[in-house]
């Protein structure tokens, strides 16, 4: 999983393309391309492909650069589209409840199960290497009491 991550990324940093979304002033989104001229320019024929996150439901516009870096004004834009957090995802399941009330969300249920049965599981853990622990100290203090009586015996 990690090297086909980092396979990716080097790919994408190889073929020298660029992509933001921001949010458009009139609404929607903008889909920004940014293509190195060397790239576009090489005299192949290359497929240039870029995919639209699945979290951005609004395109209203894809704008295509060719350049080697950002202009200053689109960089500024996509500097704070990048600081600003990510909508989360849209999450399409068979609700088991009536419909929501307008402007309320429905919370997905939370794990509670597996972190209560995973915190006990810790505990126990910690509870069974501390008795082997005092196990092991008090075998240790035997060990020694009997090597020192059969010293003092023999000796």
């Amino acid at each position: 999983m990690l090297l086909e991550s980092l396979m990716i990324i080097a790919t994408v940093l190889a073929t020298g393309i660029e992509a933001a979304c921001v949010p458009a002033e009139e609404g929607g989104y903008d889909y920004l391309l940014r293509v190195e001229p060397d790239l576009a320019l090489a005299g192949t024929q290359h497929a240039l492909t870029s995919d639209v996150p699945a979290d951005v439901r609004d395109v209203r516009r894809v704008r295509v650069y060719l350049a080697d870096r950002w202009p200053t004004a689109v960089e500024r834009t996509v500097a704070e589209a990048a600081s600003r957090p990510r909508p989360p995802a849209v999450i399409q399941a068979v609700a088991t409840e009536p419909a929501t009330v307008e402007g309320a969300s429905a919370e997905t249920p939370k794990p509670w199960g597996l972190f209560i049965g995973s915190l006990v599981a810790l505990f126990l853990s910690l509870g069974a290497n501390a008795y082997l622990g005092m196990l092991l100290t008090q075998l240790r203090t035997r060990y020694l009491n009997d090597v020192q009586q059969a010293a003092a015996t023999a000796g």
